[in-house]
């Protein structure tokens, strides 16, 4: 039950492989992140859930006032502040901790993003309104997520039964119409839909509350 109790020690344990990781599809990544900054403005404050190594975060820097980045890894946090420092990016805080956290107060941020980290929650539903209670008003959430209920069920059905045994985080088996569903009961109207690879499946979905 290592992993189910303690997700973080799983991605402290892959840090160092995930962080020499590159990107799979830069095309598609360079992409997404021009769209996302036709979606911003100089004074918005950002909080990217799931950071990683903070790539995004720092990508996303110039365009804002100000981009908060969150993630239960400390080692992959490590990486993210040595690469911001690389980069001499000033407006970028990283703090180790999750979405719930009781210090980010309702109507926070302006624009919130949450790549690749949906599916490792196991009430979406409870997700969702928590990052819809953040965002002020008119505040836009973009998510792109492993929805495994499109795919393949069976792997994903596996991969949930690893993450109960603990020998990977929990994972839950979703569907994007699922999140979209998730998304306009909190409340949010969806904007956008848009595949950026064709080397895989995942939906970019923007959504504003409301």
């Amino acid at each position: 039950m290592l992993f189910r109790k303690s997700p973080e020690k799983f991605w402290n344990l892959i840090a160092s492989k995930y962080a020499a990781s590159p990107i799979s599809d830069i095309a598609a990544y360079e992409k997404k992140i021009e769209k996302l900054k036709s979606y911003l403005s100089p004074e918005y404050h950002v909080l990217d859930i799931g950071c990683g190594t903070g790539t995004q975060c720092d990508d996303l820097a110039n365009n804002v006032k100000h981009v908060t980045g969150i993630d239960i890894s400390s080692k992959l946090l490590a990486v993210a502040e040595h690469r911001k420092a690389e980069r001499k990016i000033e407006n970028v805080e990283f703090i180790q901790t999750t979405v719930f956290d009781e210090r980010f107060e309702p109507g926070s941020f302006d624009l919130i993003t949450a790549f690749y980290v949906l599916h490792f929650y196991e009430d979406i539903d409870e997700v969702v309104r928590r990052i819809y209670s953040l965002l002020k008003p008119d505040g836009l959430f973009v998510s792109e997520t492993a929805c495994m209920g499109d795919k393949n069920i069976l792997i994903g059905k596996l991969l949930r039964l690893a993450g109960k045994s603990g020998f990977l985080p929990l994972m839950s088996v979703l569907t994007t119409r699922q999140i979209e569903q998730a998304l306009e009961q909190a409340g949010f109207s969806i904007v956008d839909k848009t595949k950026f690879s064709e080397s895989n499946d995942e939906y970019t979905l923007l959504a504003k509350k409301l």
